[in-house]
């Protein structure tokens, strides 16, 4: 015999594995989720994005947008107001301000996320190791990551902008983006290491590492397969907001003459320019100030997005 009351109890069961059969997302899937409904977020995403298309497509946009070679001087066109042959006018030397603006983006996010990566690497590695082994180790890195910290980071980069030390064959001067990534780096890592290392210290008793190394995980297996994983969405955080610093930082060593030189065009130097001709074209000070204005703000916002979307507890 059938009974009544079976289907009012199977109806509740049919619902919970039917909610039950759902796949579980993934820490990144709902990361990702959780980025997408934050439309403040994306739009910063996209300038960002919009930034780095136009920094990479710099030789393309010369040639067949602007059709102006950002070293060409015309000393017969020098402060042009906005035209059809100079769509954001000219500078004192005649050159054409929207190529060398193109230009000066490639070589301010050059510099700027160079200089991340790197401190990422170093930071990433020295917080990691001194997290994970803990005592001497600890004591010795983070004394010395102190002692980095103390010191005004704008002392360290005028003093290593004048010495320009030697990495091997490798003389790290200014006046090439590449190395002034670097020494930005050198000075800036000590900050994210610290992150890393409280983020390894908060995840390397758990059950999942005492397992992993109940069962022999080497070190090096327990660092790379299961702490790096853990504290990678703090290090991309940390990274989108670091970006915005540098290139503000980038752009002061320029304004006081120590960082990308002339004629080589970066935001922070045609500021420079621009500050001894202000009376004869705003426009020479406006639009590089205000890309590094839209430019850090978006990757700011974007940080900030980030964190929020990985950040479990805002689930």
């Amino acid at each position: 015999m059938i009974d009544p009351n079976a289907v009012d109890v199977a109806l509740p069961r049919k619902e919970y594995e039917g909610e039950a059969a759902r796949p579980a997302q993934s820490y990144w899937n709902e990361s990702w989720e959780r980025l997408r409904s934050n439309p403040v977020g994306m739009g910063a995403g996209v300038v960002v994005l919009l930034m780095v298309a136009i920094a990479l497509a710099a030789p393309l946009l010369s040639t067949y947008v602007t059709h102006h070679n950002p070293y060409s001087i015309d000393l017969s066109a020098t402060f042009s107001m906005p035209s059809k042959a100079h769509w954001l006018g000219s500078d004192e030397a005649g050159r054409d301000t929207l190529t060398r603006l193109i230009y000066g983006a490639q070589v301010t996010l050059t510099v700027a996320f160079l200089a991340v990566a790197v401190s990422l690497v170093v930071g990433g590695t020295v917080g990691l190791v001194a997290g994970f082994y803990g005592g001497l180790v600890d004591n010795v890195l983070m004394r010395f990551v102190d002692v980095l910290l103390s010191i005004p980071a704008i002392y360290l980069l005028i003093l290593l902008t004048i010495l320009q030390p030697k990495i091997g064959p490798i003389v790290l001067s200014t006046s090439d983006p590449r190395s002034l990534a670097v020494i930005i780096a050198v000075v800036g890592w000590g900050g994210l290491s610290r992150l890393v290392r409280g983020e390894v210290l908060s995840v390397k008793n758990r059950d999942f590492m005492l397992a992993a190394r109940s069962i022999g995980a080497s070190d090096l297996r327990l660092i790379s397969r299961h702490l790096l994983p853990n504290v990678l969405a703090v290090m991309i955080v940390a990274a989108s907001l670091n970006v915005g610093a540098v290139i503000i930082t980038e752009s002061i060593l320029d304004f006081i003459g120590l960082g990308i030189q002339p004629p080589t065009a970066s935001w922070g130097n045609m500021l420079t320019n621009a500050q001894t001709y202000f009376y004869h074209s705003i426009w020479l000070v406006l639009l590089p100030g205000a890309l590094i204005f839209i430019t850090v703000l978006a990757m700011n916002v974007f940080g900030n997005a980030l964190r929020d979307a990985f950040d479990p507890r805002l689930k």
